[in-house]
């Protein structure tokens, strides 16, 4: 469907690309950096100083990478020679946390600074992604499909929230997709050419992250549907034939991407000589049998106990693998995640665990907190998080997609937009249990936007009057979800829409990335210097930046931490967290709030204090007086809420 003057096309294309990037770049300067950020920045400087990957190789370095290079000479390797120098970069593997608690409180003058500039960075990804989105949609529904498919990605409130942080999201959502329609350009028309460029961009989505790693998979699963439902029996063999050299061109065009961004460091090292702990990598040791282990990390030596590599002492072992040895270990990191960790490790002693029972990030849905997931988590997700006018239109392409007659390479290319965010869902869904955030599955979110623009030539099929009806329906619904993304604007991370309760109530659903992931302490500091008027706040906070902070910057809080429900913190600050609750004014995160396990913070040292689950749930029971970016409740507590707040704490 082609509009009448392609010049308007272009400049509503360049309106929606500008106006998302814009108001990414303006909202990302009201929040301050959130919990994976903290640590995603230090390691990405380090990269660029040391030539080394080694921390935080949990994600690929690409995102990293590109964050750092703009401050890069405003943190120089002089100024850094303190934090290599630590035991938290010394350490084999070295501590990200301390590594990026060091850090804040080394450049703690500029450090909300620096995370502005770098941050700067990440809107480019939503309008790389815009751009896939219009196009791939553009070529198979149509000028008007291309700009409704796009309009969705430019107002998605998710893609907002998430396109201004130092994360690998939006940057997967966006690379994953455009590798994604280059290789369908090569299955449309296949040449060493297209192979040579579909393997360069499959090589940087795997520098991205490393869920990527199932485009190897799904890429084989596109190319074998176009075959079949595109070209006749009698011209696939031959087909095939012509193809078959293109698989290596695109592995070895992957495989030197991925070494180059890695400078190589370890490749070739011999499979057998890694020190794996995930369960897809290593193998059960006999329980007679354990060996010592001990790196200093508690999760990692419990593991190394139990489990070894199982290509030690293997044929395979002495294969030198064609990978750097960072990509390798930090896809074992990312598998331990994925797997959970084995219950009889933790309760070895607990007759009731079963063999396969495992335990994983403490998860929370709808008021209750445990340590594995939900299946229907992220369709539930979903369907409180994304405007109503977004839900509306995917119903419409789902509908739009059975009820449209089309031929069999039609078919193909509807199932191309499927295959992987299909993938996607289903494997966070039943694969994993990593319930911690919509973030998780928003790679799939652009193929489902693409598949919404099949709605536009489906309605063109219709009769002069309902198709009306039909263009009025898509742009009642389009002006809905931008009103929907705007409402919360510039905390777009605390979006609900009107069945997750909107963002006042949205924490009884979901926390911790979908609401509360650190945001807003800049935003509570700017709150109480004008509401605290000098009084002592007690403050619990989800994130990874201590609030003193604010002291080292000569903006000082009077501040500390809160007391914790009794045997919730193994070792206690000094003084007042072991106190009781007392008159005044408090500040806790919402993840905090419903119970969340986390590290907490005291005035009274720099690093974190652990505090376990349920630590201060108890400020449930008190009434807000404020929401802070809808993630941090403040409450003002009298004698007798104080007195009553201290009886449930202690219940």
């Amino acid at each position: 469907m082609k509009l009448v003057n392609p010049y308007l096309l272009k400049i509503l294309v360049a309106i929606l690309l500008i106006g998302q990037w814009a108001t990414a770049q303006w909202s990302l300067r009201h929040e301050c950096p959130t919990i994976d950020e903290v640590l995603h920045l230090p390691a990405g400087i380090s990269y660029w100083q040391t030539g080394s990957y080694r921390l935080y190789h949990h994600n690929p370095p690409l995102v990293k990478l590109l964050a750092a290079w703009p401050v890069l000479s405003r943190v120089t390797t002089q100024e850094q020679l303190k934090l290599y120098e630590s035991k938290y970069w010394t350490d084999d593997p070295p501590n990200k946390a301390g590594f990026g608690h060091d850090f804040a409180q080394l450049h703690a003058a500029d450090f909300f600074e620096l995370f502005t500039v770098s941050r700067s960075v990440i809107p480019t990804f939503l309008m790389i992604g815009g751009l896939v989105v219009f196009y791939w949609s553009r070529s198979t529904y149509g000028d008007l499909g291309g700009l409704l498919s796009l309009t969705l990605w430019c107002f998605c409130p998710n893609l907002l929230a998430h396109g201004r942080l130092i994360t690998t999201d939006v940057a997967t959502a966006a690379i994953g997709t455009g590798a994604t329609y280059l290789f369908l350009l090569y299955c449309r028309k296949p040449s060493s050419r297209s192979a040579a460029i579909a393997g360069l961009a499959l090589g940087i989505a795997l520098l991205t992250k490393f869920s990527l790693l199932v485009l190897v998979i799904l890429w084989p699963v596109i190319w074998g549907l176009q075959v079949v439902l595109t070209i006749d029996r009698i011209h696939r063999k031959p087909h095939i034939r012509k193809c078959l050299p293109h698989v290596g061109l695109v592995t070895l065009i992957s495989l030197l991407v991925v070494n180059l961004g890695y400078g190589f460091e370890g490749t070739g090292r011999q499979l057998g000589q890694f020190e794996f702990y995930s369960r897809s990598l290593t193998r059960e040791l006999p329980s007679n049998r354990p060996r010592f282990h001990q790196t200093g990390n508690t999760m990692l030596d419990m593991l190394g106990s139990h489990r070894i590599n199982r290509f030690r002492n293997h044929l395979l072992g002495s294969i030198p693998c064609p990978l750097p040895a960072e990509f390798m270990l930090g896809f074992d990191d990312q598998k331990i995640d994925a797997e959970g960790i084995p219950t009889k490790y933790l309760r070895p002693n607990d007759k009731t665990v079963g063999e396969n029972d495992t335990a994983g990030y403490p998860v929370y849905l709808n008021g209750v907190v445990r340590s594995s997931g939900w299946w229907y988590y992220y369709p539930y997700a979903v369907l409180i998080k994304t405007p109503p006018g977004i839900l509306l239109l995917l119903v419409l392409s789902v509908l739009a997609l059975f009820f449209s007659r089309r031929c069999r390479p039609e078919w193909f290319e509807e199932l191309a937009t499927l295959v992987v965010p299909v993938s996607m869902i289903l494997a966070m869904t039943f694969l994993t249990d990593i319930n911690i955030g919509l973030r998780y599955i928003l790679p799939a979110l652009p193929y489902l936007y693409i598949g919404c623009g099949r709605v536009m030539p489906w309605l063109a099929t219709w009769s002069v009057q309902k198709r009306r009806c039909g263009y009025v329906l898509v742009t009642l619904s389009l002006l809905a979800a931008g009103f929907s993304s705007a409402s919360v604007a510039p905390h777009f991370l605390a979006y609900f829409n009107r069945m997750g309760g909107g963002p006042n109530h949205g924490d009884s659903h979901l926390i911790d990335s979908n609401l509360d992931w650190g945001q807003d302490l800049t935003n509570l500091q700017e709150w109480l210097s004008s509401n605290a008027l000098g009084e002592s706040v007690g403050i619990a906070y989800f994130g990874q930046i201590n609030p003193d902070i604010f002291r080292l910057r000569n903006k000082p809080i009077d501040w500390y931490l809160p007391p914790s429900r009794p045997g919730t913190m193994p070792v206690l600050p000094q003084g007042r967290a072991s106190g009781t609750v007392k008159p005044g004014l408090y500040a806790v995160s919402a993840s905090l709030a419903h119970g969340l396990p986390w590290r907490v913070y005291d005035a009274s040292r720099w690093a974190p204090f652990q505090a376990d689950q349920s630590a201060f749930d108890y400020f449930l029971k008190a009434e807000p007086i404020a929401k802070i970016g809808w993630s941090i409740f403040v409450y003002r507590l009298d004698e007798q809420q104080a007195a009553l707040l201290d009886q449930e704490r202690t219940r």
